[in-house]
């Protein structure tokens, strides 16, 4: 066991030094597994905060309970206790065809095309209502609701405009996929680069590697330098995507603070996201991991080593 440990400690020890030598080369490695993380980490980051976005939205989507004419008393209490109930329903408030119709008059009072058609009118044409905010923004459970609320004893008709909602579902399905294809392709890239890295420094040491199998050194004991390389390099480059994440974030929330004022919000993009920094730095670990351990299999295979 202290061998083992003492195997590793030396073959971590040796790759630092060697970083620490071409220091240049290292970072500029890092900067290119940084960026690189860093894109995918951006796009999460993008539609994660656009479905968050959704919530401070969500005043937008309210369903209307528009009730039938000459409802009494009692049904409007039935149907006020049912919403109350209702574990899908954030909030509900009642207007009555009285207050509607004023404030239907109110509104037109500048507009002389309505107010005279209003005048023409005999009686109030506007129903009973409840308007209804939902706590889910999505469209499917929206329209659930919607039909649900349709069927209580007294509704005339349930109206919903979602149409924004179905929209942004669409947009943020989409922005899910991207970032996938982005995430593969990027990963797919950091392999090769990786690989070739590790391949350019095995050539480099192919004969001191030939001398220590001579020696008896078996594949694993030549293996373990260059996967630490590997890792180190994702490791570091996971470490630049988090900071490049951060500043680009930062002077993003910048502009959105002064956007976000304008419309009474404070709205903004959360700096710190523990779950995702934490898989950014074991994605691009591990992808440094499988690029040197593909790049020495193949290398060592080539050398013949046992």
């Amino acid at each position: 066991m202290t061998n083992w440990m003492n195997h590793h400690v030396q073959a971590l020890k040796l790759v630092l030094g060697r970083m620490r030598d071409n220091l240049l080369s290292t970072f500029m490695i890092c900067l290119v597994v940084g960026v690189a993380t860093s894109l995918p980490g951006l796009f999460y980051v993008g539609v994660d905060n656009l479905s968050k976005l959704s919530g401070h939205m969500q005043d937008e989507t309210e369903i209307s309970l528009f009730l039938k004419v000459g409802v009494s008393q009692e049904t409007v209490a039935t149907i006020e206790a049912a919403l109350s109930k209702n574990t899908e329903i954030k909030q509900h408030h009642f207007v009555n065809k009285d207050e509607a119709w004023k404030r239907f008059q109110d509104e037109s009072a500048n507009n002389g095309d309505i107010n005279k058609v209003i005048l023409q009118l005999n009686k109030n044409p506007l129903p009973d209502a409840f308007f209804i905010q939902a706590k889910s923004a999505e469209p499917e459970a929206l329209e659930a609701l919607k039909n649900s609320l349709q069927t209580l004893p007294g509704v005339e008709q349930a109206l919903l405009n979602s149409e924004w909602a179905k929209r942004l579902s669409i947009l943020l399905k989409l922005g899910t996929k991207i970032i996938f294809v982005i995430a593969a392709l990027l990963a797919i890239t950091l392999l090769i680069i990786i690989g070739n890295t590790v391949r350019m420094q095995i050539l480099t040491q192919k004969d001191e590697i030939e001398v220590s199998n001579l020696m008896g050194a078996t594949s694993s004991f030549i293996r373990t330098p260059f996967l630490y390389a590997g890792m180190l390099y994702g490791l570091f480059g996971g470490l630049l995507a988090i900071a490049i994440m951060a500043g680009i974030m930062e002077a993003f929330n910048l502009s959105i603070a002064q956007i976000s004022s304008l419309y009474s919000s404070d709205f903004s993009i959360a700096l710190l996201n523990p779950k995702l920094f934490i898989g950014i730095i074991f994605t691009a670990t591990f992808i440094g991991w499988l690029g040197s351990y593909i790049a020495v299999s193949r290398s060592i295979a080539s050398f013949k080593i046992n």
